[in-house]
């Protein structure tokens, strides 16, 4: 089933997330308080709405309490940002990412529900959009436009396959280049075996990986 991502805060990182994360196929509610940045989204979000993430009965009204993930972005204003998490939180939404200004926000962000911490100066959107998109991303850099780096966590219920039968290159374009295994690294061969709870660094083309890390699970 299709994820759905909330997004609060419309400034240059939360606009950034938004339309990759739309670009990758997903459903998008985006939310600011200003018409100007909501403006700026409302030809690719799936909804675009203007409000004030701090009150309550707004963020029922879109519909918060039934997204998957929400990305809290509220430039200049760590308190309306904490107060948003506070709340998304009370509204047991699973995930919550907060980007914030400092280490005192993000300590408090933290404790009042935040289950992912971004600090503005070492993310950028592209980036954790790729690392949104699946548990399974645990980290990702691009590379070129169309390709990048990936770490992939293979599922606890994965069923061992040798690498030759995943066929990973043929069938997504994604080239398995190291696998992690108990705090070893290991320069995998044909015949190699990918186990449960390895953890796997691949090259792939970008709209071929959630496809691909589809079949770790």
């Amino acid at each position: 089933m299709k994820k759905t991502f909330l997004v609060i805060g419309l400034d240059r990182f939360g606009i950034t997330v938004s339309e990759e994360l739309t670009n990758l196929g997903f459903d998008v509610i985006c939310l600011d308080i200003k018409k100007e940045a909501v403006d700026k989204v409302a030809q690719f979000a799936t909804d675009a709405i203007i409000g004030d993430s701090t009150n309550e009965q707004v963020l029922k009204e879109i519909g918060a309490n039934h997204v998957d993930h929400a990305i809290v972005s509220i430039p200049g204003n760590v308190e309306n940002s904490i107060l948003t998490t506070m709340i998304l939180s009370e509204m047991q939404v699973p995930k919550i990412t907060v980007k914030v200004e400092n280490e005192y926000h993000a300590k408090v962000a933290s404790r009042v529900g935040a289950t992912d911490i971004i600090n503005s100066e070492q993310s950028a959107g592209r980036r954790l959009a790729r690392k949104l998109i699946s548990d399974s991303v645990l980290d990702y850099y691009d590379i070129t436009k169309d390709y990048g780096v990936y770490e992939l966590k293979i599922s606890p219920t994965y069923q061992t396959k040798k690498l030759i039968d995943l066929d990973s290159r043929n069938k997504y374009n994604v080239n398995i280049l190291l696998i992690i295994r108990n705090g070893r690294t290991l320069n995998p061969r044909a015949d190699t075996e990918i186990f449960a709870n390895d953890t796997i660094i691949v090259i792939a083309e970008h709209k071929y990986i959630h496809k691909f890390e589809n079949t770790l699970k």
